[in-house]
């Protein structure tokens, strides 16, 4: 490698690194913000699936893993939402034919009362993912249950705990109905 190779990469790591750390200031603010007016919020998060192995993601500010998501745009509905967060944070673009509404919960945690919608589809092979090192450190396809055993955000596992229910293999006396 030449040396101007070497440098671009150490000045993006550092960049990226830099990034990094003003998403973990970003989050703190908001975290002391949320604690003073405890706001009531909407959010949208996408559980992508691929038979029984779902979509996870590590955000760099968060200790949880959880799924592409995030709050809605001005304006945008929560379909609009999901698709921007896939396009976003895994660099998935979609029609948004693809999505469905699939369960939504209200979370209490991180001192404001949040709605989550959760969407899902279904893909029929992987697709490739692309994370930016920034705000997403980390995305993978995990088997359900082995996500169930991650330490992931309240609502998250609300969700993947009443999909891996809904996708169960069905038992032989209920498949031979």
């Amino acid at each position: 490698m030449s040396s101007w190779t070497d440098a671009r990469a150490a000045a993006r790591d550092l960049t990226d690194a830099v990034v990094r750390t003003a998403y973990r200031g970003a989050y703190s603010l908001a975290m002391a913000y949320w604690f003073v007016r405890r706001p009531s919020i909407e959010g949208v998060f996408v559980g992508v699936w691929h038979g029984r192995r779902v979509l996870l993601l590590q955000n760099s500010y968060k200790r949880f893993f959880s799924m592409p998501g995030g709050g809605p745009h001005a304006g945008e509905s929560h379909l609009e939402t999901g698709l921007r967060e896939l396009r976003e944070e895994v660099g998935l673009t979609l029609g948004a034919s693809e999505l469905r509404a699939a369960f939504d919960v209200v979370d209490t945690v991180e001192y404001k009362r949040d709605h989550v919608f959760f969407l899902e589809l279904e893909v029929a092979t992987e697709p490739p993912l692309t994370i930016d090192r920034r705000e997403v450190v980390w995305a993978a396809f995990l088997d359900v249950e082995a996500a169930l055993q991650l330490p992931l955000a309240s609502p998250v596992r609300a969700y993947l705990t009443e999909a891996a229910r809904r996708r169960a293999a069905p038992s032989p006396r209920e498949a031979a109905r």
